[in-house]
């Protein structure tokens, strides 16, 4: 796997940052914190620093960033909760020095907690998102309004078609889309899909149409990593709606850190992931109506791979309870895998637990 070759060697990004590494990232925690790629925070100062000096050179070039109102900034200095029913957002800011500086913990009614960490201008799309969210969606005087639900519905199904969502630019995303998602826990203000103008029309409309275009959009995801912000940015009406998705299971932060810890590691590709594996799972058994799951490993992996390692799996263990009616297995180059063992016991299992759960 090839690294980003930094410009820079550690002293000359402490000068033109001002700080030195020793006033990074020092908690008491004793958890792991994410960026909003869910990259770790890396144990390497140089790497710390890195991230830092990245930052701030993006700060030098964008003007997208720093136009946030300044009576918005100085919420950040009061530790802020956005609730939606029992899933919490808390955003603090800690006493670290740098640009990553607001502690962002997300706390769900399932027992999932993912702790990030975020600059500024994160916390700010956050919190600015929480503040247009409403308390309940109010009736709109109107004569559609006036048809039955179970009309109103069937005009929907023909204003929103089968639709594929899939990430179009993963840097933008996970700076924006994905932070600001964030402060909506319930998934209202996602932007799904700027196709579907009906989504648009009024909040009424969208809160009815929202669920139906859910379930007929198959959501394509580049790996695990994608899937998980993905189901913590769609929120709670997303995850109560979605019906397809289709993901590799293997993780980019997962494979960086195993090449960080053991650069002479010929194939980090070759092992199960670990890193986010077990939240990717605590998220799809929210998805009350996933009916439809394609997941794609790598084939030498499921050749190769020593059956008791795969079957033991804590992460593969889980998935496999999921009660799902449809699931296909393909290689990463689109091959179908049912014929090996493994795939026929990891989809049985799944069989089962669906026949188990409607008995």
């Amino acid at each position: 796997m090839a690294k980003r070759k930094p410009t820079l060697n550690l002293a000359e990004m402490e000068k033109a940052l001002g700080y030195d590494t020793h006033s990074l990232y020092h908690f008491a925690e004793p958890f792991k914190r994410f960026y909003s790629d869910l990259r770790p925070i890396a144990h390497s100062a140089y790497e710390r620093t890195r991230r830092e000096f990245e930052e701030m050179q993006k700060k030098i070039h964008s003007r997208q960033d720093g136009d946030f109102p300044e009576e918005l900034v100085r919420e950040l200095e009061r530790t802020q909760v956005i609730s939606h029913n029992r899933n919490r957002v808390v955003l603090t800011q800690t006493s670290l020095v740098g640009f990553y500086r607001f502690a962002v913990d997300l706390r769900y009614d399932f027992g999932l907690h993912v702790p990030l960490l975020f600059t500024e201008d994160e916390a700010c799309r956050t919190l600015s998102v929480a503040k247009l969210q409403p308390c309940e969606t109010r009736m709109v005087t109107s004569w559609f309004f006036k048809f039955p639900k179970e009309i109103r519905d069937e005009i929907y199904t023909f204003a929103v078609s089968d639709g594929k969502w899939c990430i179009e630019d993963v840097d933008v995303f996970d700076k924006f889309s994905l932070t600001r998602a964030i402060g909506d826990p319930s998934g209202f203000y996602f932007p799904l899909s700027k196709h579907l103008g009906i989504l648009s029309v009024n909040k009424q409309m969208r809160q009815e149409a929202l669920l139906l275009a859910y379930g007929l959009t198959t959501f394509h995801l580049d790996d695990m990593d994608d899937l998980l912000k993905l189901l913590i940015a769609v929120g709670k009406t997303g995850r109560d709606n979605i019906e397809a998705i289709y993901f590799p299971w293997e993780s980019r932060s997962d494979l960086e850190c195993k090449w960080e810890e053991n650069p002479r590691l010929d194939d980090c590709s070759l092992t199960l992931p670990s890193l986010h594996a077990m939240e990717c799972v605590q998220m799809l058994k929210q998805c009350k109506r996933l009916r439809s799951l394609r997941l794609y490993f790598e084939r030498d992996l499921i050749e190769q791979i020593d059956p008791e390692v795969f079957k033991t799996n804590p992460s593969i263990a889980e998935l496999r309870l999921i009660q799902i009616k449809k699931v296909e297995v393909w290689s990463l180059a689109h091959e179908s895998l049912e014929h090996c063992s493994l795939v026929s016991w990891l989809r049985e299992g799944i069989e089962c637990s669906r026949t188990l759960g409607q008995a």
